[in-house]
């Protein structure tokens, strides 16, 4: 017995010896690299050398231990359960890490946010991975667990099958790209910016100020508007002048609108056409592009373009149209007139 304790207690110092290496010489060395990469890994090393050599130290004295003969197996499952719950923290932990630097190096949001989200689903494989690994060391019959596992996989797709069609649905957000935060989009009759993307849910901001939520499954089976990549904002509406607008003058409302447009900062003439004889007005149609994707920009520059307008025709004796009936009284040649 005194001899195992020589033992333990050697395997100890040799321990600590080597956690002295790994904390205070080591990172010395690394300090002089360009890289942070080694001073993380000796870090996490240096944090679980003390277990794992204690570990390591009981595992291999126990043949001197003389244990009576029901205790070998319980005292080896232990320390080698003990030994994988360190072994997958390290893995866990140096696994992450590199993949946040190469998320990091990519230079897309997209990917670190994709990456942070898979991050417990790759903890949880591990730990998966690594006990079946324990059990077939341990003489388990892995037939069974399988089977076990995928009467419970089964059983877990059907209970949390929205969950996963969300999850699935974020995934591919994430890795399509139909859109990111801080860009606006319409969707359906929504129109709004993305301000969260969430696992289940997408977190839209409206015009109106309010909070949208929209299901990641519901938005990626919709059609929408992206209006970031935009480079253009093209604006296309009708105007209609009374049927007492003279020819001349409806000649000359395409070029007075032209000019309007290419006197207006941001604003690029397309075409203005007098289109058709409405029931009650004579129809142009306007179209003209604004080189800035903001929407309240555009708004402000087609208000500027609708003012300048109204103020035109006036000055030029130009009336708009409004709906309106004429009567005409036979008998005693009264012509009347009524707005409807």
């Amino acid at each position: 017995m005194p001899d195992v304790l020589i033992d333990i207690a050697g395997g100890i110092a040799l321990t600590l010896l080597i956690s002295f290496i790994f904390k205070r010489i080591l990172p010395r060395l690394a300090k002089k690299t360009r890289s942070d990469f080694d001073d993380f890994l000796l870090r996490e090393i240096s944090s679980l050398i003390l277990p794992f050599g204690i570990i390591a130290v009981l595992l291999l004295a126990e043949a001197k231990l003389q244990l009576p003969g029901g205790l070998n197996r319980p005292y080896e499952i232990i320390l080698t359960i003990v030994g994988a719950v360190v072994v997958i923290r390290l893995i866990n932990r140096i696994g992450m890490r590199l993949l946040q630097g190469i998320a990091r190096r990519s230079g897309r949001d997209d990917i670190e946010q994709l990456i942070k989200t898979l991050f417990p689903l790759l903890r949880a494989l591990t730990w998966i991975v690594v006990s079946l690994i324990i059990l077939q060391s341990q003489g388990v019959k892995l037939a069974v667990v399988w089977g076990l596992l995928s009467a419970g996989g089964i059983g877990l797709c059907l209970a949390l099958k929205e969950q996963a069609q969300e999850l699935f649905a974020y995934l591919m957000i994430l890795i399509d790209k139909p859109f990111t935060i801080g860009q606006f989009i319409a969707v359906d009759s929504v129109s709004a910016t993305v301000e969260k993307i969430g696992v289940r849910s997408t977190h839209l901001r409206s015009l109106r100020g309010e909070i949208v939520v929209i299901n990641n499954s519901k938005l990626t089976s919709s059609n929408i508007e992206n209006f970031a990549t935009m480079q253009q904002r093209r604006m296309i509406y009708s105007i209609g002048v009374t049927y007492q607008t003279t020819a001349d003058q409806i000649q000359s409302i395409p070029a007075t609108i032209q000019t309007i447009v290419d006197n207006t900062t941001h604003a690029i003439f397309n075409r203005c056409h007098f289109t058709g004889f409405g029931d009650y007005s004579l129809n142009f149609e306007i179209v003209y592009y604004i080189d800035n994707r903001d929407y309240t920009n555009a708004l402000d520059i087609q208000q500027s373009i609708n003012l300048n307008i109204m103020r035109k025709f006036e000055a030029q004796g130009i009336e708009f149209a409004f709906p309106s009936q004429t009567l005409y009284l036979e008998g005693n040649g009264i012509t009347a007139e009524a707005a409807s």
